[in-house]
């Protein structure tokens, strides 16, 4: 029975687990060397073995129930906020063609997590134009099944219900005041990606104008139509989460999950015990914003204002401790932080070459000691500024995340 070997990344069926991975050959060969006394490699010792392609790989054991429901996802998932935002460089920088290569890519490789919403940044003239996130991760995945016949892991898209009535002018359809705006907006949604049925649809954040018991039981009602299979919250404070989930079990539905902001550089989530209810509760937490807007990263070494340089002792530990596996980069490291938490990172995905780069994530863990060491050494000031805003804005105040 051959196996699958994982190294930086790269998973090999037939290579023994007895072998290190050290790169593909021009020709489709792998360069193998042997595991034990890496001299061997100094020394030139290299054994080759063909690759074999075409074959379906078995990501079983990356994969996990989202919360309390049978939903199956994997361990990291992806944001999609950017995707068709001209803003952040869409028809510039990247195309939809680059959104297509890294869709196709994460799910061969093990992803099927895609967190979308119907308002994110571009908003309603992303929706006339054709190219907001819900519509592009659409016709991603019905080209994918018509290319293939049917994806290598099932893709799963949760979306999420703009609470704010006036959001009529970000996205069209009538004023939102009653609880049927929700199923309005929902049918909207799966309009948008070309679909019968959400897997997991979640309340943006909370605002006044909704009662949360008002949008539990809409939420009720969505499940009930068939209109999704799963249910959740996003930007729920721990409070705010107790009291879903409790409304919901009145109706035999499970809180699936909360959509937070979390990294290694806003712990808020383990400061005020919101993940650990989420595991008393069986929610799954899902972490937006995994990389501090992009904090996480070697390219933090080449910025000099004070937030950077007050962050780059973290960041040489985590270099050492990617060395420590593999090789594997700040960001990788800053992602499987979170995997072992407990939580669901969505980074953002716009390339081909950045989907491989976050596949690497998966395969390996972290020490507890090494998590350990890194909780400590960040700084407050990294989330002083997140802090700030919860102390002096309603709790209804919107982030804009997916």
């Amino acid at each position: 029975m051959s196996t699958i070997f994982n190294c930086a990344g790269t998973f090999v069926s037939g290579v023994s687990s007895d072998w290190f991975l050290t790169s593909f050959g021009s020709t489709r060969q792998l360069s193998v060397w042997p595991k034990e006394g890496m001299s061997s490699y100094r020394q030139g010792v290299r054994v080759n073995c063909t690759l074999v392609t075409g074959t379906s790989q078995d990501h079983s054991s990356e994969l996990m129930n989202l919360g309390r429901t049978s939903l199956q996802i994997s361990k990291i998932g992806t944001g999609t906020l950017q995707w068709g935002d001209p803003g952040s460089g869409y028809g510039k920088s990247y195309r939809e063609e680059d959104l297509a290569e890294a869709f196709d890519t994460l799910v061969q490789g093990g992803v099927n997590f895609f967190d979308t919403a119907e308002v994110l940044v571009y908003g309603y003239q992303g929706i006339k134009n054709g190219t907001s996130s819900e519509q592009l991760l659409g016709k991603f995945i019905r080209r994918s099944s018509r290319n293939t016949g049917s994806p290598s892991l099932t893709p799963v898209i949760a979306s999420k219900f703009f609470t704010i009535p006036w959001t009529n002018f970000l996205v069209g359809g009538g004023f939102r005041l009653g609880r049927e705006s929700l199923l309005a907006a929902l049918k909207e949604s799966l309009k948008r990606t070309g679909r019968e049925q959400m897997d997991l649809y979640q309340i943006h954040f909370p605002f006044p104008s909704f009662s949360n018991s008002a949008l539990m039981e809409s939420l009720k009602e969505a499940v009930e139509m068939g209109l999704t299979k799963a249910v959740g919250v996003s930007n729920y404070s721990r409070d705010q989460m107790e009291e879903a989930d409790d409304l919901l079990a009145k109706y035999n539905i499970p809180l699936a999950s909360n959509q937070v902001q979390f990294s290694l550089l806003c712990q808020t989530p383990i400061e005020d015990g919101l993940l650990r209810v989420c595991r008393e509760r069986g929610i799954t937490l899902i972490a937006y914003s995994p990389l501090a807007s992009g904090v996480l990263s070697e390219k933090t070494f080449t910025r000099t204002d004070t937030r950077s340089v007050q962050v780059q002792p973290l960041l040489e530990l985590m270099q050492t401790i990617g060395a420590n596996h593999g090789g594997k980069s700040i960001t990788q490291v800053a992602l499987n932080y979170l995997i072992c938490k407990g939580a669901l990172p969505i980074p953002g995905c716009k390339s081909a070459e950045l989907a491989k780069l976050q596949l690497a994530v998966l395969g390996w863990r972290l020490e507890e000691a090494e998590g350990t060491i890194l909780a400590k050494r960040f700084s407050p000031f990294d989330c002083s500024w997140l802090k700030l805003c919860q102390r002096f804005t309603p709790k209804f105040s919107v982030h804009f995340s997916s």
